[in-house]
């Protein structure tokens, strides 16, 4: 059974306001950032961090959802591209990268999370084609 989490999406949360000021955003982060070390303590990288999969509870609160994408590290390291485009970070993209990656692609996430609370969009868009995401991401094309 699930817990019913009332106060609906951050996206939704973020669709209607657009954007969020800083100390919103911050406390939204604080948040985010808690949950993902408590993951990561537990050797569990969380690979999908996204506005819609934040929940916020009835008292205001982030909650994660969906661990879909979560895998335990048994190595430290994995190898799987996985997640949404916009928020992949570039060693999870880089073919020339055969170590695999680790926790520090849940961190990328938060900073573009950051990004997308606070401008209203992320920093890598691309209308047509997720291709087009990647090459910036590769690049640092903001």
């Amino acid at each position: 059974m699930f817990e019913y989490i009332q106060g609906g999406e951050l996206f939704a949360r973020l669709t209607r306001n657009g954007r969020f000021n800083d100390h919103s955003a911050m406390f939204y982060v604080a948040g985010v950032l808690d949950a993902i070390c408590h993951l990561h303590s537990k050797d569990i990288v969380f690979r999908d961090l996204k506005p819609e999969n934040i929940m916020v509870d009835s008292d205001g609160f982030p909650k994660l959802i969906d661990l879909g994408f979560a895998k335990k590290l048994h190595h430290l390291r994995t190898f799987t591209i996985c997640g949404t485009p916009e928020y992949l970070a570039p060693e999870m993209l880089d073919k020339a990268n055969k170590t695999g990656y680790g926790k520090a692609v849940d961190y990328w996430g938060i900073g573009i999370l950051i990004y997308e609370l606070l401008a209203g969009y992320p920093p890598f868009y691309d209308n047509d084609e997720p291709r087009n995401i990647y090459k910036k991401i590769l690049k640092g094309v903001v």
